[in-house]
């Protein structure tokens, strides 16, 4: 795209702190993470404690981001929802935290449109990353797409309701 969609700025905040704001409705706590690049214009607007910056493993894009949260809090299951969803909803996210909690035993819990998992709003349990991480570690990952991971684990198919939420914007002009 050409520029970091986190700090892309609408309405004086940044996609980043729109995120955060959503997530803190829900009274769980909200990390960032950041590739090492991004440390320094992040550190200037968000505390060092919410920023967690990738570790050096064997993964690209936007799963080594998940799995180095999942390297800091490994016993933590993470809800993952990225900033470009800006038109995301809290009753869509409440709807994945309750089914989440009233039904476990899965590894992800994905919403799903036809055969396609959206995993930029989705829950995946330290259970489920671990040998997904094992993977990583010993270069036997070959896919690192969201929907291979989707696909290969014991994940949850969640029905959208409401299709704007899962729009990905790309600049702040997209957005009316």
């Amino acid at each position: 795209m050409g520029t970091d969609k986190g700090l892309i700025a609408k309405n004086e905040k940044t996609w980043a702190s729109v995120t955060i704001n959503k997530l803190s409705h829900f009274d769980i706590p909200v990390v960032l993470s950041i590739n090492d690049s991004q440390q320094e214009k992040y550190r200037a607007k968000f505390p060092k404690s919410h920023l967690v910056v990738d570790h050096s493993i064997q993964a690209a894009g936007a799963l080594q981001g998940l799995l180095s949260i999942h390297l800091e809090y490994p016993e933590k299951d993470i809800l993952l929802l990225a900033c470009d969803m800006q038109n995301m909803n809290s009753e869509t996210i409440q709807n994945l935290l309750s089914i989440y909690i009233y039904e476990p035993n899965f590894d992800f819990y994905a919403y799903q449109h036809k055969m396609a998992f959206e995993p930029f709003c989705a829950i995946y349990t330290s259970t489920g990353l671990k040998p997904i991480k094992e993977l990583v570690d010993i270069h036997a990952l070959q896919n690192f797409s969201f929907q291979h991971v989707l696909h290969a684990g014991k994940t949850k198919c969640i029905n959208i309701v409401d299709n704007s939420s899962f729009k990905n914007f790309n600049n702040a002009s997209d957005i009316e």
